[in-house]
């Protein structure tokens, strides 16, 4: 990886998306297929870390810090139900969903697309990811319109196949190509896109 990156600056969010990690164990990973997560608004990404520090003779002469995981809170305009039905393994009867208590979500990888300011985009994919409950936050109407959203917290994990967490692509870099770009959805991410 030779080439530099062209400058630029993460402006927006888009095109958020999922699915199921359907079996992951030494022989590899295998998914769904990709699905929307509708649009989305704003996402917060936060490393894991496991950490340590050496001491001797009162003072530290070590350090070591190692990502063990992702933690994500993914805000979007409205989750839909399909979606919501599907993660969480609710139960849908004449277009009512029962949440019941207990019922734990899938395994997912979250896709999103970041746009930057030069024109290009990164590209991520997250690999295995458990979500927690869905958050929602609905006020009430006043004197304005006032907006309501859902908001998902993921904790990732690496997978057991390879012990990956993610893969990101960063289009303002040379070697990452159009072609992988146009591909990057299409499927979910059980090895890396190539040209």
């Amino acid at each position: 990886m030779n080439s530099t990156s062209k400058q630029a600056y993460k402006i927006n969010i888009k095109k958020p998306v999922y699915c199921e990690v359907l079996t992951d164990t030494a022989e590899g990973t295998t998914y769904g297929a990709v699905k929307s997560l509708g649009d989305a608004q704003q996402i917060q990404v936060t490393a894991v870390s496991s950490t340590g520090q050496l001491y001797g003779d009162g003072a530290i002469v070590d350090s070591s810090a190692k990502l063990t995981g992702l933690t994500v809170v993914l805000n979007t305009t409205k989750v839909a139900v399909e979606a919501r039905a599907d993660i969480y393994n609710y139960t849908v009867t004449n277009g009512v969903v029962q949440v019941q208590a207990g019922v734990q979500a899938k395994y997912i990888a979250l896709g999103y697309e970041v746009e930057q300011t030069s024109g290009d985009s990164e590209y991520v994919w997250l690999l295995k990811g458990r979500p927690q409950a869905l958050n929602e936050n609905v006020q009430q109407s006043e004197n304005n319109i006032t907006y309501s959203t859902d908001q998902m917290t993921i904790d990732f994990v690496k997978r057991v196949s390879d012990d990956m967490l993610q893969y990101f692509a960063d289009a303002a870099n040379a070697d990452f190509t159009a072609e992988q770009a146009a591909k990057w959805f299409t499927n979910g991410p059980a090895s890396i896109v190539t040209a």
